[in-house]
């Protein structure tokens, strides 16, 4: 009898056991479970950068954006880079040509461009939800040549970008400044203050009201003064990342520009995941 009670205890201390084994491994997998959810959730960016004609050096600038943001944020680049106006005309106006991919990063010079109907025919399509981040000269294309005025008229690309810039001043160095009552994601990673090894100001004529400048810029030319030299836009369902620096080499090639560009992506990127929800 006495053995009997000794063999129930141990096949009650066995069956707890064997229950607190089961239990354990149910929590190993719901825990395993969660994070291989967490971790597809997480999925690899899809970007185009749509780059090219004068002024700049694009042919080393496509490798130093898609290089360096690749080493900070999961993201795999296209690139389409046209030498010629009308290269980048005829593949921007296919129907569906940003259909593939998350965000389209402009790093252009097209500011001979005359068609404005066939420049309000890409804005439409960020306007109805793809997200976009423009670099430096992006500002200065796709509305000189288009309507009467380039200093004054608003066209739909200044719209989309949330800025108008007619003109730059002098190449120099550019002491960057983040705003101080800004905690915004596109810019969570930057320096208070940083300074660009070279660079070339962009002025900045009219913030639109949909944007939201999140840097200063000043070059040390006091009648240029502090221009707006990082900012977002909201355009319809566009979200709009964009930033003037990077005319020259030295300046991309910065962590903190890089850095920058990088959070910009993936703020645009998520806001707009976000706004489908």
């Amino acid at each position: 009898m006495k053995l009997n009670k000794h063999f129930t205890i141990l096949t009650s201390l066995a069956a707890g056991s064997l229950l607190a084994f089961i239990a354990c491994n149910k929590e190993n997998e719901s825990t395993t479970q969660t994070t291989s959810k967490e971790v597809v959730a997480k999925k690899k960016i899809k970007a185009l950068l749509v780059t090219g004609e004068g002024y700049h050096d694009y042919e080393a600038q496509k490798k130093i954006i898609t290089e360096g943001t690749s080493k900070l944020i999961d993201i795999e680049w296209t690139v389409w880079h046209h030498k010629k106006p009308a290269d980048a005309k005829t593949a921007l106006s296919v129907k569906g040509w940003a259909d593939p991919y998350d965000i389209v990063v402009y790093n252009i010079c097209h500011a001979s461009e005359k068609d404005a109907n066939f420049v309000n025919g890409v804005v439409e399509m960020h306007k109805a939800g793809k997200p976009c981040v423009a670099i430096h000269c992006s500002m200065h294309s796709y509305h000189w040549k288009i309507g009467k005025n380039r200093n004054s008229d608003d066209k739909e690309w200044n719209k989309l970008l949330g800025v108008r810039s007619p003109r730059h001043g002098r190449k120099a160095a550019i002491t960057v400044t983040k705003l101080k009552d800004t905690d915004h994601a596109a810019v969570k990673n930057m320096p208070a203050e940083w300074k660009t090894p070279m660079g070339e100001l962009y002025n900045i004529h009219k913030v639109y009201d949909s944007a939201t400048v999140l840097a200063h810029g000043n070059n040390g030319d006091k009648k240029q003064g502090t221009q707006p030299v990082v900012w977002v836009n909201k355009y319809g369902k566009a979200n709009v990342f964009a930033t003037t620096l990077g005319h020259h080499n030295e300046t991309m090639k910065t962590k903190e520009f890089l850095q920058t560009v990088s959070d910009g992506i993936v703020w645009a990127v998520e806001t707009t995941a976000k706004d489908k929800k």
